[in-house]
């Protein structure tokens, strides 16, 4: 079975889905997060990465705009009421987020070093080496 397509979707496509919702242009969100010009651009060209920063600063931004589903695909686009008693309680969520897909990328680049490491076994030698 497949994961459903949205969780294969990178977060920048998320957040061009989100901004596609609102009927926001690139330009126009970028200006509202303070975030460079052109900024969304090189993400979605994968010449970045989308830092904590980053996050911190779209959702104090957009609010209506779930940090959940931005990162992960799983939930609801838009938070409908935010029922939250204090300020901390969205950053301590965020936070949780980070951290999950920290631990994510970590086994990810595990598993992708344990590749190279047998790639790098089954490789041949070169004719120099064998000729000695």
């Amino acid at each position: 079975m497949n994961p459903p397509k949205n969780l294969m979707m990178r977060i920048i496509d998320r957040l061009y889905q989100y901004l596609h919702f609102h009927a926001l242009s690139a330009y126009a969100f970028e200006r509202a997060c303070d975030l460079s010009n052109g900024y969304l651009g090189k993400q979605y060209r994968g010449k970045g990465t989308m830092g904590s920063e980053v996050l911190l600063k779209i959702q104090e931004c957009f609010p209506d705009l779930n940090i959940h589903w931005l990162l992960t695909g799983k939930g609801r686009m838009i938070r409908h009421a935010l029922s939250y008693t204090s300020d901390e309680e969205p950053i301590v969520e965020v936070v949780q987020v980070l951290q999950e897909q920290i631990v994510l990328l970590q086994k990810s680049l595990a598993d992708k070093n344990e590749l190279i490491d047998l790639l790098k076994k089954k490789r041949p030698l070169k004719r120099s080496a064998l000729a000695i």
